[in-house]
C-alpha cells in the first residue's frame, strides 16, 4: 500500500475516535477542541494524501476509489452527529444542509453506479474544483458547528447557505460531466 493510500485510510480509522469525541461533548466541553484538532487533522490529511500522490507519481485505481469514500463516510457521520441534538449540544447543523449533502453523495455514487450497470461504461471520474471546493466548505461548515459556541448563529447561517449552493451546483456539474461522456 502506498503512502498516500495509508493516509487515507488512516482518515477512515480516524472516524470513531472523532464520533467519540463528538458524543462527549456533553459530559466535558474539552472534547470539542479534541473533536475540532481531529477534523482539522482529517482535513490536511487529504490535501497531503493527494499532494503526496502526484508528487512521487503513486495514484493508483485503489487510491481513487480509497480518497472519495474517506471523505464522503467523514462528512455524513459528522453531519449525522452534529445535526443530531441528542449527541451535540451547541448549535446543530441543518437537517436541510444535511439532506443536500447527503443527496449529493447519493446522488453521485448512484448515478455512477447506474450508468455503469445499464450502458456498460464507466464513467472518467474526476474530481472537478467544485467539487473539491464543495468538500473544503462542508469541512468548514463542520468546523464552524464545533465552533458553534464561538460563532454567531447569523454567521454559521450564512456558512451553511453557501455550503448549500456550492454543493447543489457542483452537483449539476458532476452531472452535465457526466452525461457529456455519455
Amino acid at each position: 500500500m502506498s503512502l498516500p493510500n495509508l493516509i487515507s485510510f488512516s482518515r477512515i480509522c480516524f472516524i470513531p475516535p472523532f464520533v467519540i469525541c463528538l458524543m462527549q461533548v456533553q459530559h466535558q466541553n474539552f472534547y470539542r477542541y479534541i473533536a475540532l484538532g481531529m477534523i482539522l487533522i482529517i482535513g490536511l490529511s487529504d490535501v497531503l494524501d493527494g499532494y503526496l500522490a502526484r508528487k512521487r507519481g503513486e495514484i493508483t485505481k485503489f487510491g481513487r476509489y480509497l480518497d472519495p469514500i474517506a471523505d464522503k463516510l467523514l462528512l455524513i457521520v459528522a453531519c449525522l452527529f452534529l445535526s443530531s441534538d441528542k449527541f451535540w449540544s451547541g448549535p446543530t447543523f441543518p437537517i436541510w444542509v444535511l439532506i443536500i449533502i447527503i443527496s449529493r453523495e447519493l446522488y453521485f455514487s448512484l448515478g455512477i453506479i447506474a450508468v455503469f450497470i445499464t450502458v456498460k461504461r464507466k464513467i472518467k471520474w474526476q474530481p472537478s474544483k467544485l467539487g473539491k471546493l464543495a468538500t473544503f466548505l462542508q469541512i468548514t461548515a463542520i468546523v464552524g458547528v464545533l465552533l458553534g459556541n464561538h460563532l454567531s448563529l447569523n454567521t454559521l447561517f450564512v456558512l451553511w447557505w453557501i455550503v448549500a449552493v456550492v454543493t447543489l451546483v457542483s452537483a449539476v456539474n458532476y452531472t452535465y460531466k457526466g452525461v457529456k461522456q455519455l
